[in-house]
């Protein structure tokens, strides 16, 4: 197995168990102050991580206004997703947002000229229409 295969899988557990624990979350609070905690919990990774790798963060600073412009998006679409998830089963929820991998698969072709092959063609089509199923 490829490294970046076996963090992938890390990814996929954590985010799983994120979205389990915000609806256990919400099941006793309400949204924004679900949020709030999260953010509190993303500050520790944040700290954490600043703490441990300093060094290489701070050697040539510069700003990188695009990874500040995914930090925006990704706060305020968590914000959304919990209010979302508030009102709905997270059976439902979080199998429809996945699909925002399809948005930046639009987004890269438009412009950053990649290019897909037909199995992920087909992929992608099939996960549309999974959301499809899932709205109904």
């Amino acid at each position: 197995m490829e490294r970046w295969f076996g963090i992938a899988l890390i990814v996929v557990l954590l985010w799983g168990l994120g979205s389990f624990f915000g609806k256990l979350a919400l099941i006793k609070d309400i949204p924004y102050r679900v949020y709030l905690f999260e953010g509190i919990g993303t500050l520790i990774v944040l700290i954490s991580f600043v703490l441990f790798k300093k060094v290489e963060i701070f050697t040539n600073f510069s700003f990188n206004i695009y990874a500040s412009l995914m930090g925006i998006c990704w706060g305020l679409g968590t914000i959304f997703f919990i209010i979302a998830l508030h009102s709905s089963k997270l059976s439902v929820i979080v199998p429809i947002t996945a699909i925002y991998p399809a948005i930046t698969v639009l987004l890269s072709l438009l412009f950053l000229q990649e290019r897909l092959e037909l199995k992920e063609i087909i992929g992608i089509v099939f996960a549309m229409l999974s959301i499809v199923f899932l709205a109904k």
